[in-house]
């Protein structure tokens, strides 16, 4: 998973999946992300980060990558992937992160719900209070037809 947003013109954001498939030198290496419009191959470079750490001046120089074996559905947020496996339990403890997962894949038969409890679904108190009026309004102008 690429860790910065440093590639908007190449299409790549922080969260964008990749393959590494070539190590070039020490500070460089060859990825390549699928983007909307086919593969996207990349060269990749180390970059340093400067920071105190007890009061003294450190630095770290990596690759702005990171194994993403499973991601967060923040990570995910805005992203559209070609298949999703997403667990709904527990876990989820935001309003609206359910969908957010679940509309991460492309169609229903690229998404997989691992396991499911009904608590999981988080509704916002506000929208459910807009549904209702908006049904109350509908059912008001169609009941009088």
């Amino acid at each position: 998973m690429f860790l910065t947003n440093k590639l908007f013109n190449e299409e790549l954001c922080n969260g964008s999946i990749g393959v590494i498939t070539k190590l070039i030198d020490e500070n460089c290496i060859e990825v390549v992300f699928p983007i909307k419009s086919g593969i996207n191959q990349v060269i990749v470079e180390k970059t340093t980060a400067y920071f105190n750490f007890d009061g003294a001046p450190a630095h770290q120089t990596q690759f702005p990558l990171q194994n993403a074996f499973a991601l967060t559905v923040h990570k995910t947020q805005g992203l559209t992937l070609p298949h999703a496996t997403v667990s709904l339990d527990a876990q989820m403890f935001a309003v609206g992160q359910a969908y957010v997962a679940m509309s991460r894949a492309t169609s229903w038969n690229n998404l997989e719900i691992r396991s499911f409890d009904q608590d999981a679904i988080k509704v916002d108190n506000a929208m459910l209070i807009e549904l209702d009026r908006l049904k109350q309004k509908f059912n008001s102008m169609y009941s009088s037809v």
